[in-house]
């Protein structure tokens, strides 16, 4: 009766740890949509939408074309699924420059108490004046060409349009290229692959939470492998400045995914599913598992006698390599790095590449000599130390996303060594 009891209050303290998942996951990619994909009003979603054209026809630049394979997820799943993100900026854009019932009394009345009539004509005189000198340096004393031009200037009735923004907007409009639009209208294939991306985000942020949730657990209790979930959902956002590339989540639900099944010692076949996926999203990740996988092997002495062993782990470190020379030299040898392969020379010289890792690795470097007294920890940690210098030489460690990996591997034994700390409070 009582394993029963206790049977229920698991099942519904999950119930309450997944809902609380799916609410920061909602909270986190409409956060992303304000302040990452609208940045840029509706070019943000152009570049977006262009990006994934590209990858998906081949045609990309490197890395984003050897990380294909969420790109065909969203083309093939997630922009079919109907769910709408509100992307407060590019509606009222749209609106403003496609629908005249967007100037309303009310809209008009804030934007002449936002941009008066006043303000708008010293502007106007400021152009003029600019204008006129503008003419006089170039024509000098010829006064016929300089009164024509004026003329041309003055039939575009820039006056009349100050007078009336909306007219001057909405005929802005009118005359916006068909593809273009389509990025400013919600009923369109270019808008399906935009949401798309966003509810992929979304996804994959739920996946790779109930992940890092489980992967915790093996370590410390529920209530702090819930603080674990909490504590990456408060740090996330700081991930999320330069652009956040479409993988990210993705990448990292597989390498979560990856750590649970080393510490739980799954099937080679298992492993090699894992890596083989982790290669479409990112094969620098990728590799890491498999280092990761090797310390954790060779840890055990008995292993390291196994010819069998050595084998499996040959396979895994050379199939994101293999994958690696594949897909840059054989499936998509035209794909160019739009930036430098190195990037140490950046890093060495913006403090942001130095302040931002400082900062997202702070709290799991306070706790650092816990993990000495957890084996899989004392025996796998090494493989950090290559992955933050890969990332300084060929990455722009100012993008603090590059360094999750590092953050969801650390968490554990991070909160393991707050609840030890609170712990002993209560015991004083």
């Amino acid at each position: 009766m009582r394993g029963n009891k206790v049977l229920s209050s698991r099942k519904k303290w999950l119930l309450v740890v997944f809902l609380l998942i799916v609410i920061l996951s909602y909270v986190f990619a409409s956060m992303t949509v304000w302040t990452t994909d609208s940045r840029l009003l509706t070019y943000s979603r152009y570049s977006r939408v262009a990006c994934h054209r590209d990858v998906i026809a081949g045609n990309s630049v490197a890395p984003d074309q050897f990380r294909f394979g969420v790109y065909y997820l969203i083309e093939y799943f997630f922009k079919n699924i109907p769910l709408k993100w509100y992307d407060i900026n590019n509606q009222y854009l749209s609106r403003l420059l496609l629908e005249e019932e967007a100037w309303d009394e009310e809209f008009r009345r804030s934007f002449d108490l936002f941009f008066s009539v006043e303000e708008r004509m010293s502007i106007l005189n400021v152009i003029n004046e600019n204008v006129d000198n503008l003419l006089s340096s170039v024509f000098g004393e010829n006064q016929l060409i300089k009164n024509i031009l004026k003329a041309n200037i003055q039939s575009l009735k820039i006056e009349e349009y100050a007078m009336d923004p909306a007219r001057l907007i909405l005929t802005v409009g009118s005359h916006i290229p068909e593809e273009l639009k389509n990025y400013l209208i919600d009923d369109t294939e270019e808008s399906r692959i935009y949401y798309g991306h966003v509810t992929a985000r979304f996804f994959f942020s739920i996946v790779f939470f109930i992940l890092l949730y489980f992967f915790t657990e093996n370590f410390a209790g529920p209530y702090s492998s819930l603080m674990a979930v909490l504590l990456f959902a408060g740090l996330l956002p700081f991930a999320t400045q330069d652009f956040l590339q479409a993988e990210t989540m993705f990448s990292l639900s597989l390498f979560t995914g990856s750590l649970i099944a080393i510490y739980k010692k799954s099937a080679f076949a298992t492993m090699i599913s894992l890596v083989l996926l982790a290669c479409t999203a990112r094969t620098d990740h990728a590799l890491f598992i498999a280092v990761i996988y090797s310390l954790y092997q060779m840890s055990d002495k008995s292993n390291l006698k196994r010819l069998d062993n050595w084998l499996k782990i040959a396979v895994l470190v050379l199939v994101p390599l293999g994958f690696t020379v594949v897909l840059s030299r054989v499936l998509f040898p035209e794909a160019q790095y739009y930036l430098n392969f190195f990037q140490y020379d950046f890093n060495l010289n913006n403090i942001w590449s130095l302040v931002y890792p400082v900062i997202l690795l702070s709290i799991p470097a306070v706790f650092t000599p816990l993990a000495w007294k957890i084996p899989f920890y004392k025996s796998t940690w090494l493989w950090v130390v290559p992955f933050i210098f890969m990332n300084f030489m060929i990455g722009r460690t100012s993008e603090a996303r590059l360094l999750l990996p590092v953050l969801v591997y650390c968490l554990p034994f991070v909160v393991k060594g707050i609840e030890d700390l609170a712990g002993k409070l209560s015991l004083n």
